[in-house]
């Protein structure tokens, strides 16, 4: 029983995850913008705003996308995993 549940709900808790990550990853995209812009061995340097946006919107972009899948990969799983009771 409990592998076919990893079975069933191995791939939503996959796409939870990962979503989480990313909108962790985005709302720090700032921080993580001006340490990939950093020059080596520069101790003042400026970064665009639209590397803070990229590194910002993308990845909060790809987080709801994941856990819009998470939802419905889950809701088919557990439908699933309801008619085989």
């Amino acid at each position: 029983m409990k592998n076919k549940i990893t079975e069933l709900f191995g791939i939503p808790i996959a796409f939870l995850f990962l979503g989480v990550l990313f909108l962790i990853s985005g709302a720090n995209g700032e921080g993580l913008a001006t340490t990939f812009s950093r020059p080596s061995g520069a101790s003042s340097w400026t970064t665009e705003g639209s590397t803070i946006d990229a590194f910002t919107f993308i990845p909060i972009i790809l987080g709801v996308s994941f856990l819009i899948l998470f939802v419905s990969t889950f809701s088919i799983s557990f439908n699933k995993w309801q008619k085989s009771r």
